[in-house]
């Protein structure tokens, strides 16, 4: 079985009357913050434990200052982009009291920091019990099918890659693959790519990366800002400067790479990130391989306990890059309402 810690400012519950408390929303318990401890685990037999469809069961339990809750087969009933980066999923199910619960995880967004900003006592903050982009669903796949990864055995499309196979790494030399995951979306809006023209970021040939996925950065503003030359920066922080550019099309493949630790791989020549489960230091997850690839049965358990490089956030990102100034791409209401 495969193990998810959520962030604690990462999640939120809605029990009793907050549950469907309008149409088609609930209002989140308050506040958020105490609620602790999410532990999302994968069911037997799931083919795609990081991919959150909806229907997709999951046991998930947390702590906190009212006692906390568990909620076994809870399902995905909703799966959409959180504004600014990471995404929203709602499990749904009954507790051991038999009642329903709500819990709303947003892996990448700070939900505490959005409810804090957004609250209002005569109307609190509530969110969306269903998708709002029905053609997105939250996963952790990010590199476009056919891009190119140094590999020990050289230059090699994504998708090709299977785990146990050697591929470069910036600070580990060639190291063993322990999964991949591939799944072919809508490549509009939120799922549309980004693409690099040649050498805008040490690329030779186009990239095209998730929004969300992070590139590599160095810059000696990074240190003055962030006391760190090198940085992770998401790719829809770039959009707007030379040669960076939203690339809708009708359908798009994305595949991402797991190693034991967090890593940076070179996609077309361009310092990228391999798949990090959680965010930074906290959001750990704990695999048992054989549940992701039947190839990767040999590898042993794994733990991310932090990112490769620091891990900026969209404004931070936006701020270094210096397109700050340039509009914002478009993102969905977090509805959190």
């Amino acid at each position: 079985m495969a193990t998810i810690y959520g962030v604690d400012n990462e999640f939120a519950v809605a029990t009793g009357s907050n549950v469907g408390s309008g149409t088609n929303t609930s209002t989140f318990d308050n506040p958020p913050s105490g609620s602790k401890d999410l532990v999302i685990n994968t069911n037997p037999g799931d083919p795609e434990p990081y991919i959150y469809d909806i229907g997709d069961t999951y046991d998930v339990s947390w702590g906190g200052s009212g006692g906390g809750g568990s909620i076994e087969d809870a399902v995905v009933i909703r799966s959409d982009a959180a504004p600014g980066g990471g995404g929203i999923v709602v499990f749904e199910g009954t507790d051991g009291n038999g009642d329903i619960v709500q819990v709303v995880w947003t892996p990448g967004f700070n939900l505490e920091g959005w409810y804090s900003d957004n609250y209002n006592p005569s109307m609190e903050p509530q969110f969306y019990t269903s998708d709002q982009d029905p053609g997105y669903t939250y996963s952790y796949v990010c590199f476009a099918a056919g891009t190119l990864i140094s590999t020990l055995d050289g230059s090699v499309p994504v998708e090709a890659i299977r785990p146990g196979d050697l591929v470069r790494t910036r600070d580990d030399g060639p190291v063993p693959l322990v999964w991949s995951g591939r799944r072919t979306l809508r490549g509009t809006k939120d799922n549309a790519p980004v693409r690099f023209e040649a050498g805008t970021i040490g690329n030779a040939r186009d990239l095209y990366l998730s929004q969300q996925h992070r590139i590599l950065l160095t810059s000696p503003l990074a240190e003055l800002y962030f006391g760190a030359t090198e940085v992770l920066i998401p790719a829809r922080a770039m959009i707007g400067a030379p040669g960076i550019t939203i690339a809708p099309r009708p359908e798009i493949d994305y595949v991402h790479l797991l190693f034991e630790r967090h890593q940076i791989v070179l996609a077309e020549g361009a310092s990228c990130e391999s798949l990090l489960m959680g965010d930074v230091a906290l959001n750990r997850l704990v695999g048992e391989p054989d549940l992701l690839d039947a190839d990767a049965a040999r590898a042993n358990a794994f733990r991310h306990t932090k990112a490769a490089r620091p891990v900026l956030t969209m404004k931070e990102a936006r701020l270094l890059t210096g397109t700050l100034s340039l509009p914002a791409p478009a993102v969905p209401e977090l509805a959190l309402v």
